[in-house]
């Protein structure tokens, strides 16, 4: 009976049709599910890696350092969804497989916006913001944009201004920032008094000591000497260098001691630049030659910008070697000479002066701020009280939308009988000061730092100079919220006018 059955099995199964196996051929592969891929990218088309993609609700991928992720497709529409820390969430809706198999999602980039100020509103201008691993600099309005933002710390710092920082919680449009400037409290060391071993030690006792703060350094002085063994080749072809110092253990010694490092470069007067390249300097009508100044020196044509490269290389390598703040002096026109037979290349009546020294200026702070570096001008300090630039191209006005910092000479016994009311005004140097900086501090409309050079030698009418006469002066500054640089030519400073370090 069960062979029967097994047979009537057997017929069943011949008669229902085809069999699945097919002796002598293998197995069908099962068809192949295809692969949806997809690309996130930025608003500039870059990818972006790290994002996390959801197929729908079916599958999660990150995406690859190309700005990949793939997953099967569910031969059905679907969203794609894309999420990145720094960007928006973005979505794309996908009806039907793309012949490509490919498709992309543009992600755009969370930003944050904002202004960094100076204490008294200004905007501030080359100030470095960070947030996380993001940065960004301060535009002329002192305005920033960062880019792919994520919550956390903003920071801003703007060498001669002390840090600021705030938190950002992401969800803010913006965040402005208000920088304090540093109280600045210098000498000055001429460049073979830094070579001394013993008068450079003297002067850096004197600043661990007291409340001095600040060294400023000459990198070039009145005479067009470099005092170091400069990588500028122009200062070695005309004969301009007399080593003194290595520049490297200088800014060591400064840095160990936390003093705020500043060096000096006299801009255009050079009279081995000028004896080099005379097609450079200003010219005499007269004598068709190098304009010279009464005392001999030969002014460079500060409107022929091939002046401006010389000390602009000599900045630029000072900022690279370490230097905080590149201080420019005699960035001016001349006015102590024959003034009347002088020729230059450019305009030479007052606006276009005060636009030559201003464009210099500017020129330089746009390559020195983004190197790390302040940028200082030294100016007449009659140009804080009296209209016009004097001559000399210096206008409070512009000057304060050119640089970092103003530093007006104010040296009382440079003013002569009558000025501020006075006799001898080279007897009364607190107020001659206090008068100096209430009639220019008004005039400066832009974010530049005042800090003014100070007399610390004797000169001129009334007693000679001594505690009182220089603490005089400190406090008028001060009293003002500003810094101040001593001056004396010979680096000798009043020490019993400074306060003890504190």
């Amino acid at each position: 009976m069960r062979r029967v059955l097994l047979l009537f099995g057997l017929f069943l199964a011949a008669c229902s049709g085809p069999s699945l196996v097919v002796v002598g051929e293998g197995v069908p592969p099962a068809p192949a599910i295809p692969e949806l891929e997809v690309l996130i990218i930025d608003n500039a088309g870059d990818p972006v890696p790290d994002a996390t993609v959801n197929f729908g609700d079916l599958d999660r991928a990150d995406t690859d350092d190309r700005g990949r992720a793939a997953s099967e497709w569910p031969r059905r529409g679907l969203t794609i969804s894309a999420a990145a820390p720094g960007f928006h969430d973005g979505a794309v809706d996908v009806v039907e497989l793309p012949e490509t198999r490919v498709v992309e999602l543009a992600l755009e980039p969370i930003v944050l916006n904002g202004v960094v100020r100076t204490s008294d509103g200004h905007g501030l201008p080359g100030a470095l913001v960070s947030l996380g691993e993001r940065t960004a600099v301060t535009d002329h309005s002192g305005a920033f944009s960062i880019e792919r933002a994520t919550p956390g710390t903003v920071a801003a710092l703007k060498t001669a201004y002390h840090d600021a920082a705030a938190e950002w919680d992401g969800a803010a449009p913006r965040i402005d920032l208000a920088l304090e400037p540093r109280m600045i409290r210098s000498i000055r060391a001429s460049g073979p008094v830094v070579g001394d071993p013993e008068r450079w030690s003297e002067l850096l006792e004197l600043a661990e000591t007291t409340e001095v703060n600040a060294i400023v350094v000459d990198t070039k002085d009145e005479s067009g000497r470099v005092f170091y063994d400069t990588a500028v080749t122009t200062a070695h072809e005309i004969g301009a260098v007399s080593v003194q110092y290595e520049p490297s253990e200088v800014l060591a010694d400064l840095r160990e001691r936390d003093i705020y490092s500043i060096t000096r470069i006299v801009t255009f007067q050079d009279r081995y630049l000028g004896a080099a390249y005379p097609e450079h300097s200003v010219w005499d009508a007269g004598t068709n030659q190098s304009w010279t100044t009464g005392g001999g020196q030969i002014f460079m044509d500060s409107t022929d910008p091939g002046s401006w490269e010389y000390p602009l290389a000599l900045a630029e390598e000072a900022c690279s070697l370490g230097y905080d703040e590149i201080q420019f002096d005699y960035v001016r026109f001349p006015t102590d000479g024959p003034v009347d037979r002088a020729v230059y290349d450019g305009p030479s009546d007052q606006a276009g002066r005060v636009t030559t020294i201003s464009s210099f200026l500017t020129e330089a702070r746009s390559r020195l701020n983004p190197m790390g570096c302040a940028v200082a001008a030294d100016v007449f300090a009659v140009v804080f009280s009296a209209s016009g630039d004097q001559g000399l191209g210096q206008r409070v006005e512009e000057l304060a939308d050119s640089v970092d910092v103003i530093s007006p000479m104010i040296y009382p016994s440079h003013y002569s009988t009558g000025w501020f009311g006075f006799e001898c005004p080279n007897a009364n140097p607190g107020a001659v000061v206090a008068s100096a900086l209430d009639d220019g501090m008004p005039r400066v409309t832009g974010p530049a730092i005042v800090r003014p050079w100070i007399q610390d030698f004797t000169f001129g009418c009334g007693d000679p100079y001594g505690a009182t006469q220089v603490r005089e002066q400190i406090d008028a500054a001060e009293q003002r919220e500003l810094g101040w640089i001593l001056w004396n030519a010979g680096s000798y400073f009043t020490e019993t006018a400074l306060d003890p370090a504190e």
